[in-house]
């Protein structure tokens, strides 16, 4: 499992989180009942006082030679209990060569271990599997906090992964830790440890091919990587007047395609304003070369999105750029070589792009996402309001192929106007009907989805009613059919937040909005969402019995087969700005 940086949303303290939260570690001169009093909110000062006793936790499982009594004795009561932490009595979930998944319970098993000593021996016992491995790894996550007068109770998920000769080894569950609240203690001590939902991976890679870093392999030839690509996105921002377009989210994209015809994928890398786009082309050895300036395509315009795709029908794969002076147009000559052939100046940044020939006139047509109002056209950079159902952001457009270069804004024609200011990211054309023509889902920030039914070149937007609106912080979106029964399904990418899971639940959250409110902003936290298509232009959300929320802060998804067993597995990528944790949501 990829492990990221896990943020919640700023906007969040406007409906009644913290402002602020005490930084880790705790001073020893604070006890629980001090932070008790941060903000008035008893439950975040708790989980910031646990997670620093679940830290030494991880320290101890990353060390396990370091686990006993002396270690242990800040750590649990004397009253602690707890049974395995690691079920005994497993099932095979998946086989494949080297891979091996499997699943057990845990919780309701007998208590076997009791004190400090006896949580010694459970550790010990958990670390077992790893005992010859290295580069081991331990992390919680607090998503749950419930107090109590005297005690208190928090849900987390655990991880615990490492190398082994030949291989690999991973163990997730989920950690229901029961704590001493001691108004005269600096710190909370376990009374109890039950585990839930536990699991199990290994992998063989004398026997499995496994994923590899190879990227300075590929790219570590090109003048372009060390000097521009390896610096990284924070020195950039440093080194580039902002006003080009270098910002602190680096939401910048990239495209593949095979640009000269050779059978083998190129790929085209979006860079920020002040710095010239790339295009890498492949070389049959596994490495690829920068051939962004004899191709024409190193622009400095700030750039979000790009295309391959071939718009005038001749075979080879056109390039479209999504720029800060509109969306561009360049075409093929063949060789990868591209001529710029025009551009669409009103859709500014589009943060991606989708095609689909959406008229059935033989020619593929351009949808682009746009995210927030820019302020030369509006004068303003608006904030998403209400922040869980926003429909203030920048307009999307769909832009009509007309040929000969020319495209058309058709978005209000065809009925894409309803809806149309959700702070896009991302959208996907399926025929999810099965009637002949390309439908359209949008993945939106700060609330609602859209699906816009094709009915012969117009768009209803269904979204609410096929159950599909999805409420979330909308990432991305990939069709597919991981079920094979013929009907195309959803994976949309959102955030996955411990803090606004620990903060929305909680009675004193925003007493003020309805329970539909509410359990609006809650599910802005919840992770990913999958649709499983029902037949009937309705969906149903099979998100927690298929196990694929937990993506963490997730920006793409995509449905592919990875290991070529016929079945559709999901790939997600992760993960914000890191920095050093200074306790902010």
């Amino acid at each position: 499992m990829i492990q990221t940086v896990v943020m919640l949303w700023p906007a969040i303290s406007a409906t009644g989180a913290p402002s602020s939260l005490p930084s880790l570690p705790i001073s020893p001169t604070q006890s629980v009942l001090d932070l008790s009093e941060v903000d008035g909110w008893q439950t975040e000062a708790f989980s910031a006082a646990a997670k620093s006793q679940l830290e030494k936790l991880q320290l101890l499982l990353q060390n396990p030679a370091t686990i006993n009594l002396s270690s242990v004795s800040q750590l649990a009561g004397r009253q602690f209990q707890c049974g395995p932490l690691q079920s005994r009595e497993t099932v095979v979930a998946f086989h494949d060569g080297g891979i091996t998944v499997e699943r057990g319970g845990v919780a309701g098993q007998a208590v076997q271990y009791r004190g400090p000593d006896g949580l010694v021996k459970a550790l010990k016992h958990l670390a077992v599997p790893f005992e010859r491995a290295s580069r081991i790894r331990a992390s919680f996550k607090i998503f749950r906090v419930d107090l109590q007068e005297t005690t208190a109770t928090t849900r987390q998920y655990f991880s615990l992964s490492a190398r082994l000769q030949g291989g690999s080894r991973e163990q997730n569950s989920v950690w229901q830790c029961k704590w001493i609240v001691d108004a005269g203690a600096e710190l909370p001590k376990l009374l109890s440890i039950v585990v839930f939902d536990y699991e199990q991976a290994q992998i063989s890679s004398s026997t499995h091919h496994v994923f590899s870093d190879c990227t300075e392999a590929a790219l570590g030839g090109n003048t372009s990587f060390k000097e521009q690509l390896m610096r990284g996105h924070g020195d950039w921002t440093s080194r580039v007047e902002n006003r080009l377009g270098v910002g602190i989210g680096g939401y910048y994209g990239l495209s593949l395609g095979d640009c000269n015809g050779d059978g083998l994928d190129d790929v085209y890398v979006c860079q920020p304003g002040g710095l010239p786009n790339r295009l890498y082309v492949h070389a049959r050895d596994g490495t690829v070369t920068d051939r962004s300036a004899w191709a024409g395509v190193d622009w400095l315009d700030r750039t979000n999105s790009a295309l391959f795709v071939d718009l005038d029908n001749d075979g080879d794969q056109d390039l479209v750029l999504g720029t800060w002076p509109g969306v561009m147009f360049m075409s093929n000559d063949g060789s990868g070589r591209f001529t710029f052939r025009g551009a669409v100046n009103q859709v500014q940044l589009p943060y991606s792009m989708a095609c689909a020939d959406y008229d059935n006139d033989g020619d593929l047509d351009i949808y682009a996402c746009r995210y927030n109002p820019l302020y030369e056209e509006s004068g303003d950079v608006p904030n998403p309001i209400p922040y869980h159902d926003a429909n203030n952001g920048a307009k999307n457009f769909l832009l009509r192929n007309d040929g000969d270069w020319q495209f058309t804004d058709v978005t209000d024609l065809v009925g894409l106007d309803v809806d149309n200011q959700r702070w896009t990211y991302a959208a996907s054309w399926e025929d999810f009907d099965n009637d002949g023509d390309a439908d359209l889902y949008v993945a939106n920030d700060f609330g609602r989805n859209c699906l816009y039914r094709n009915d012969s070149g117009h768009f209803v937007n269904i979204a609410q009613g096929a159950g599909v609106e999805d409420v979330g912080s909308g990432m991305s979106v990939s069709w597919g059919d991981p079920n094979r029964d013929g009907l195309m399904d959803i994976y949309i990418s959102n955030m996955f937040s411990a803090a606004g899971n620990r903060i929305t639940y909680q009675d004193q959250f925003r007493p003020d909005l309805s329970q539909t409110t509410r359990g609006q902003i809650r599910r802005l936290a919840r992770g990913n969402t999958l649709y499983i298509n029902n037949g009937d232009e309705t969906f149903r959300d099979a998100s927690i019995e298929a196990g694929v929320t937990m993506g963490r802060w997730a920006w793409g998804s995509l449905f592919t087969d990875l290991n070529n067993d016929g079945w559709q597995d999901i790939v997600v990528t992760n993960g914000f700005i890191t920095t050093e944790d200074t306790g902010d949501l």
